[in-house]
């Protein structure tokens, strides 16, 4: 595969878009318990996994090479690409094919809120006030999904120049075969 052909970023971002979507079918199907249980947190390692994957096969191509510049925008666009595609599923699956999951979603988070809260010695006002903040509107709406992705993408490009940082290799400026001929 020659570097100029393949586009690794677009590749790998829609190799993490379409695992987000599998992954959000498991919980889906799991039950609204698995969306605010510990374990749907573990799903944030795929993206992360995923961008690395793809910011060495960019290298690879590259003859074992990566600039920082080509490793961020590698690892970024795998990220936004998958975040994306994750966000219109989920926007689908919550507002078009099963409104009362999303709707059983948002109580069920409501009380995991109002749980952790208590536990952190939190005023029953506040309690309140945070549980029916949580129950008002649609949080998947378009608006507030796009908040979210926008959130997100700040967040992934943050974890993409730790990335590109750990996996560049500056080209040599010097061919140290051409001294010992």
């Amino acid at each position: 595969m020659a570097t100029g052909k393949t586009n690794f970023g677009l590749t790998y971002g829609l190799i993490n878009g379409g695992i987000s979507i599998v992954f959000t079918l498991v919980l889906y199907l799991a039950g609204v318990k698995w969306f605010v249980h510990p374990i749907a947190w573990s799903g944030l390692a795929l993206p992360i996994i995923i961008a690395v994957l793809g910011g060495l096969a960019q290298k690879k191509a590259n003859g074992g090479f990566l600039t920082f510049s080509e490793g961020l925008k590698t690892a970024f666009t795998v990220f936004v690409i998958g975040s994306l595609v994750a966000t219109i599923f989920q926007y689908v699956l919550f507002n078009i094919i099963d409104v009362p999951f999303r709707e059983a979603l948002t109580q069920e988070s409501a009380e995991v809120t109002a749980r952790m809260m208590e536990k952190f010695g939190a005023s029953q006002d506040d309690i309140d006030k945070a549980t029916t903040e949580a129950m008002s509107g649609n949080n998947y709406s378009i608006s507030k999904m796009a908040l979210s992705f926008a959130f997100v993408c700040i967040l992934w490009f943050l974890f993409s120049l730790i990335i590109a940082a750990i996996i560049k290799k500056k080209k040599p400026e010097f061919d140290n075969n051409q001294f010992n001929r």
